[in-house]
């Protein structure tokens, strides 16, 4: 890169890198326009859509998912597995949960043994 000129590679890489950023603005508007339709519960599913389209980008595009190398494949499908599995322990905890607080209220009787 002699005299400030741009070679053809580096310009479809700034090129790609500015489709991407042009993209997750778009869906950033996308976002905030979607919280001024009254959709009810679908906005929070749009916007759920919205979001995984825009991590799928970043995953590509930043962290070179895309490449031919393994390592950064094998880096993102492990983080995701973390992910799931801690969202299905949030869950599993949550859903076993009865309800009832383990310290006993102020005025209720104590139990003798």
């Amino acid at each position: 890169m002699s005299g400030g000129t741009l070679t053809p590679e580096l310009r479809r890489r700034l090129l790609g890198v500015l489709a991407v950023w042009l993209a997750l603005v778009l869906f950033a508007a996308l976002t905030v326009g979607t919280a001024y339709i009254p959709l009810g519960a679908a906005n929070m599913a749009i916007n759920i859509l919205i979001a995984a389209i825009k991590a799928v980008l970043i995953a590509v595009f930043f962290m070179h998912l895309a490449s031919p190398y393994a390592v950064p494949r094998m880096i993102g499908i492990i983080a995701a597995t973390m992910l799931i599995v801690m969202f299905a322990l949030s869950g599993v905890d949550y859903y076993t949960r009865d309800g009832r607080p383990d310290v006993p209220r102020a005025g209720a009787p104590a139990i003798s043994r």
